[in-house]
């Protein structure tokens, strides 16, 4: 069950153009890609402490088909200890969407921003006409999801992972894909970043978050100290682009 969404076209901007991002990170249960937990921070134009927000769908949570799914299975327990301590909030599905609809609005939210954007972004959809909530009559104009553009932390942190130390520090510590091919997820940039090699992301969104969150002032940062505010919306990451920079890197030496 995917829900087929317009593609965006690109889209050249710049980071003095976003007033705020909706950093999301989602666990689904399963393929079907249907959400367990949304978390988000909200990141302002001027990178103060982000507001942070973590949610267990109740619809979901008490479903026991999603409960057993092949990703959340596992991790119940965790979740309940995130709803008993109050780092999450159990919420139907239809106040989450009024919510969300409200704090882009209230927040000036012009970009939805995540590592690999497209699946979090696609997840909500997919969650969203789960229970119904893109049959409703105004839903494309009301959806205030749609109206954002899509900020890909992967295809923004190239300042980070396609440089010479990155590859090394990659082929050293042997952060290859099963097939061999150079990692540029987040947890292997974050790893990077940390220098903590033998760090693991534990997939739950609101811990995830944090992981995204340095990756993209980091991304910040670097993009800033080379003098570039640019940035490409809409753009997808790829595995490709290390691989395409390890290749081209490999041709000089």
């Amino acid at each position: 069950m995917k829900v087929n969404l317009k593609k965006k076209e690109q889209i050249k901007s710049s980071l003095k153009k976003i007033i705020s991002h909706f950093l999301v990170d989602v666990e689904t249960c399963n393929y079907q890609r249907i959400i367990m937990e949304l978390s988000f921070m909200i990141v302002s134009k001027f990178y103060t402490i982000p507001k942070k927000f973590c949610f267990i769908i109740k619809e979901v949570w008490e479903n026991e088909e999603y409960r057993n799914g092949i990703f959340a299975k596992d991790k119940i327990k965790h979740w309940q200890e995130m709803l008993d301590n109050g780092t999450a909030q159990l919420i139907s599905i239809y106040k989450l969407y009024n919510f969300i609809n409200k704090i882009i609005k209230e927040e000036g939210i012009t970009v939805f921003t995540a590592f690999n954007a497209n699946f979090d972004y696609l997840a909500i959809a997919n969650t969203y006409h789960r229970y119904g909530i893109d049959k409703r009559e105004n839903y494309e104009k009301e959806n205030q999801l749609l109206q954002l553009q899509k900020f890909d932390l992967w295809e923004y942190a190239t300042k980070i992972y396609c440089t010479e130390e990155y590859v090394n520090w990659a082929i050293k510590n042997e952060k290859f894909t099963p097939k061999g091919k150079l990692q540029s997820n987040a947890q292997a940039i974050y790893q990077f970043l940390t220098r903590n090699n033998k760090f693991e992301e534990t997939h739950f969104g609101i811990e995830d978050l944090q992981i995204e969150y340095t990756i993209f002032m980091s991304s910040v940062v670097q993009n800033t100290l080379n003098r570039n505010n640019k940035v490409i919306l809409n753009k997808n990451g790829n595995w490709r682009t290390i691989e395409n920079f390890r290749k081209e890197k490999e041709k000089v030496a």
